[in-house]
């Protein structure tokens, strides 16, 4: 008996890693330089497959993911449920973006539309502030939906996402801002969210057989143009839309695009590993039916080492 015992606990972390269905099933627990930080839009408050069961199955997908901070999206009423079985803390800020620590929240910096951005100044362990941002950038027109790209031209599909590029610099702009009167000008920043509008560094010529166009979309190029690095593009630097594509794991005949990231800027900063999470921890619920995803997000986590 003690010999299966131990046989299955050595099988624990593969059969996890199965389950996931990522190239990395967690960002492991790190020493005082790392921390992990999460963007996750969860999606109606993470309730679409039940009031009590898509928030816990949101919990587990977090709790599983080791993730140190979080910038939420979607939140909608169950951020104080979430944090607390997390632990961590919680400042929201009105019903759509907020953010989660396991580190302590110093201070609210937060600017701009309380539905759009919401931000923290974070103590890494370390002592380090780190200066966070949760964000939700609108979009002007559906051109994720079957067919809707159909005879588009680039100028309708840039169109459809002019008022996130015109949305995220004025919360660039008024961020600067904030940390330039505050004891912080020279604090790391991390802007992390649901941007979406797609990336430049994904829609390239030699990308072109896989999403059709060549596209020089204004969000990552102006956040980008700021100073900011591309958390998961840094990782990963070949574009693979199958395995980067955040939008959308529910919907999978839709568009699928990478419209969710994690954006940071300081030298003293490097992101290491980056992964999504999109697949449920479990395929079916005790009355043997199946399971989906709790978002139609997927989640993405970034470990960065810190000097």
């Amino acid at each position: 008996m003690k010999k299966l015992l131990a046989t299955r606990i050595k099988l624990l972390p593969i059969f996890l890693f199965l389950l996931q269905g990522c190239a990395v099933i967690t960002i492991n627990p790190t020493p005082e330089s790392d921390f992990s930080v999460m963007t996750w839009n969860i999606w109606h408050g993470g309730r679409e497959d039940g009031e009590e069961v898509g928030p816990q199955r949101v919990i587990r997908v977090i709790k599983n993911s080791r993730a140190d901070i979080i910038a939420m999206q979607e939140t909608y009423g169950s951020g104080e449920l979430i944090s607390e079985a997390l632990g961590f803390n919680f400042l929201p800020r009105g019903t759509n973006v907020s953010i989660m620590s396991r580190f302590p929240i110093l201070e609210d910096i937060s600017v701009y539309h309380e539905f759009k951005c919401v931000g923290a100044i974070i103590e890494l362990p370390d002592k380090t502030p780190l200066a966070f941002y949760s964000i939700w950038l609108p979009f002007d027109g559906n051109i994720w939906g079957v067919g809707k790209r159909e005879g588009k031209s680039k100028e309708e599909l840039l169109a459809a996402c002019a008022s996130s590029a015109s949305d995220l610099e004025e919360i660039l702009t008024l961020a600067k801002a904030k940390l330039a009167e505050s004891n912080y000008a020279d604090a790391p920043i991390i802007i992390a969210g649901d941007f979406n509008s797609m990336s430049h560094f994904d829609y390239t010529e030699d990308a072109i057989d896989q999403y059709g166009y060549v596209i020089e979309w204004p969000t990552s190029k102006y956040i980008t143009a700021a100073g900011f690095t591309d958390s998961y593009r840094e990782v990963h630097p070949t574009v693979n839309r199958e395995i980067g594509s955040t939008w959308s794991p529910r919907f999978p005949n839709v568009q699928q695009d990478r419209i969710d990231f994690i954006y940071y800027t300081n030298d003293s900063m490097k992101s290491v590993e980056s992964v999504k999470y999109h697949r449920p921890l479990e395929s079916h619920n005790l009355l043997n039916e199946p399971v989906a995803f709790p978002s139609d997000h997927a989640a993405l986590v970034t470990r960065f080492l810190h000097e």
